[in-house]
């Protein structure tokens, strides 16, 4: 084989290696980024009543991230703590807590009817949804999302985790009490920018 057609293979086979990284390149550019935060098994859609009354289902939110946590208003130290800890991250977020939809579920409806619920979170934020619904719809959602919960007249308990939802209704991280505002605003942003199912 003359030099002649050599170079010409070896300018070929570049040439191949070239096309081949570039395309690997243009696919890997392409690919959905994911966060990496995981996919917790737990969860799911439900519809309760917002403080007008009216039935708000989770997918009411869709495209927005969401978090949620189950408390009631007379609940003393927690429940306040969780709102602050909410009005706080909206105001991390600046322009972005357009982008957030903070949820309480009150497990508590025989005293935390939508108009006293209503005023309870707009006093930490009017960005809060304060939801309520009978006994038996609470619950319902409350073991969708592993929630300790329990009612026996006045006496109120409940479990303290705030659940970090992404634009597709599915539960990425579970904070409790300890978990601090940089870390929520910072994993809620990621999601923010995380590509959609199916989108």
């Amino acid at each position: 084989m003359s030099k002649s057609p050599r170079k010409k293979l070896r300018i070929a086979i570049v040439a191949a290696l070239v096309i081949s990284v570039g395309l690997a390149a243009w696919a890997w550019l392409q690919r959905p980024v994911y966060s990496g935060l995981p996919v917790l098994k737990l969860g799911g859609e439900f519809s309760l009543d917002n403080a007008n009354g009216q039935p708000f289902a989770l997918q009411d939110s869709s495209g927005q991230v969401r978090l949620l946590s189950f408390g009631y208003t007379h609940c003393p130290d927690i429940c306040p703590m969780t709102l602050a800890r909410y009005r706080a991250v909206l105001d991390a977020l600046g322009a972005d807590a357009a982008k957030l939809q903070t949820i309480m579920i009150s497990i508590d409806p025989a005293r935390d009817t939508p108009e006293i619920l209503h005023k309870y979170v707009s006093y930490f934020s009017p960005q809060i949804a304060g939801l309520t619904g009978t006994h038996e719809a609470i619950a319902v959602v409350a073991k969708q999302y592993g929630a300790y919960v329990s009612v026996n007249g006045d006496d109120v308990s409940h479990s303290d985790y705030l659940y970090l939802i992404d634009r597709d209704g599915r539960v990425r991280r579970l904070y409790d009490q300890q978990a601090g505002v940089d870390a929520i605003v910072k994993e809620a942003k990621v999601l923010m920018q995380e590509p959609r199912e199916g989108v």
